[in-house]
C-alpha cells in the first residue's frame, strides 16, 4: 500500500471515529504482510493493536475470490468479550486492481440491542442476520487455529468418530481456505484430529494431485 493511499485512509479513519464517537473503531490493514497486516487503529473496540494479523474472515474471502473479493458491508459480529458489533470491511486496490489492503469499521451496538425498539435502524444488518464470527486475532497462529477449529466443528463429528474420508474432506476444505500457507497448520490439525502430520501431508498430496 502506497504512503499517500495510507495517509488518505488514516484521515478517513479519524474522521469516521470523530463522527461516531467511542463506540466506533476504524482499522486499516496492509496486506504486504498478512501476519502483521494491521497498520492503523482508531478506537479500541476489538482490543487489537498495530501488528495484529488479518482476520480469519478476510483471509478466507481473499483466498476464495482473490483480487475480485467483494466488500462485506453491514454484517453482524460478536467479540470474545460479548460485544455485538455492526461491521463493514472494504478491500483497497491499487491502480492495477490488485487488492493491497482493507479498511474496516466496527461499531459497538450492544446497548442499542437492549433498546432495539428505539434504535431499530442501527441494529438491522444489511449484510444478513447471520453472525460472521470473525475472530480478532492478535497473531497469525490465532487466525490459523480459528480457521481449523471452525472447519472441524462445522463437520459435526468428534475426532474419534471420523473415518479416513471424513478427515480428508476436512483437509480439502481447509486447503481451499488457504490455511496450510500458515506455519504450524498441519501440526495443529493433526493433534486436533488425533492423527499424524504425515497422514495430513498424504491427504494434501492426494488433494493437490487431483
Amino acid at each position: 500500500m502506497k504512503k499517500n493511499q495510507l495517509k488518505t485512509l488514516i484521515q478517513m479513519a479519524e474522521g469516521m471515529r470523530a463522527l461516531l464517537g467511542d463506540r466506533c473503531e476504524a482499522v486499516i490493514h496492509d496486506f504486504t504482510n498478512i501476519s502483521k497486516s494491521l497498520v492503523y487503529v482508531s478506537g479500541d473496540i476489538t482490543n487489537r493493536s498495530v501488528g495484529a494479523p488479518i482476520t480469519d474472515m478476510a483471509f478466507k474471502l481473499l483466498n476464495e475470490f482473490g483480487d475480485d473479493v467483494p466488500d462485506k458491508l453491514g454484517y453482524k459480529n460478536i467479540t470474545d468479550d460479548g460485544k455485538v458489533l455492526k461491521c463493514s470491511t472494504m478491500f483497497i486496490r491499487d491502480e492495477k486492481g490488485t487488492v493491497v489492503g482493507s479498511f474496516g469499521i466496527n461499531y459497538d451496538v450492544t446497548d442499542f440491542i437492549n433498546l432495539s425498539s428505539l434504535f431499530s435502524e442501527y441494529t438491522s444488518w444489511s449484510g444478513g442476520n447471520g453472525v460472521q464470527h470473525a475472530r480478532y486475532a492478535h497473531n497469525m497462529r490465532e487466525t490459523m487455529e480459528s480457521l481449523i477449529d471452525q472447519a472441524v466443528a462445522e463437520y459435526g463429528k468428534t475426532a474419534a468418530a471420523m473415518k479416513r474420508e471424513d478427515r480428508k474432506e476436512i483437509v480439502g476444505k481447509l486447503e481451499k481456505s488457504g490455511v496450510f500457507m500458515i506455519k504450524g497448520a498441519v501440526q495443529y490439525l493433526s493433534k486436533l484430529l488425533g492423527t499424524s502430520r504425515y497422514t495430513i501431508y498424504s491427504y494434501l498430496k492426494e488433494i493437490r494431485g487431483n
